[in-house]
């Protein structure tokens, strides 16, 4: 009987050794494969926004909604996710064909893909720990300087969402004396 046990002892446990080797393998596998965790609000697409969306993107400025936090922006992911991977956020209407340009605001690949992660990942918010200070950059008012002159229209236009405006004129009251204009800027 000894004998026996011995003679499939050594068998068995090359059986079971190879059996632990090929699971661990297919763990580790597993685990590379494992989708990486959805990127944040917080740590990865704050950042994003900030560098490139807040300069209009927040309270008194043009952009028609805030980007400031993650209250802010949660409910129009599913949009600023659509808007930037078709390229129409941030707005660029310059030719590429004319040359490259350094005021250029268009997203690289990688943020547009970080935003895109975001969204498909269920938009979490991460840590509030993880959030960016607001840029130091970000200019309140006018955002070429305060200007010397502030010409108001006569009256309102309200601009349509969709369709066309018909080219109108609308005459001001100037200053007199020679003028020269280094500048403009439209604020609402």
């Amino acid at each position: 009987m000894t004998r026996e046990i011995s003679r499939w002892a050594f068998p068995t446990m090359i059986c079971l050794t190879l059996a632990i080797v090929v699971l661990a393998g297919a763990t580790a596998v597993r685990a590379a494969q494992a989708p990486a965790a959805a990127p944040t609000f917080s740590k990865d697409v704050a950042p994003i926004l900030y560098k490139n969306c807040v300069g209009c993107h927040r309270p008194g400025e043009m952009g028609p909604m805030s980007l400031v936090s993650y209250v802010d922006a949660r409910p129009w992911a599913k949009a600023i996710r659509d808007r930037v991977a078709a390229r129409s956020m941030p707005p660029w209407f310059a030719d590429p064909h004319y040359g490259t340009f350094s005021n250029d605001p268009s997203l690289a690949q990688k943020d547009i893909d970080t935003i895109v992660a975001w969204v498909n990942g269920g938009a979490p918010q991460g840590s509030p720990k993880d959030m960016p200070k607001l840029p130091d950059t970000m200019v309140v008012g006018w955002q070429i300087g305060t200007p010397d002159v502030v010409v108001e229209m006569p009256e309102e236009f309200q601009v349509p969402s969709s369709g066309t405006v018909n080219y109108r004129t609308y005459f001001t009251y100037t200053i007199e004396g020679r003028t020269g204009t280094a500048g403009g800027g439209v604020k609402r």
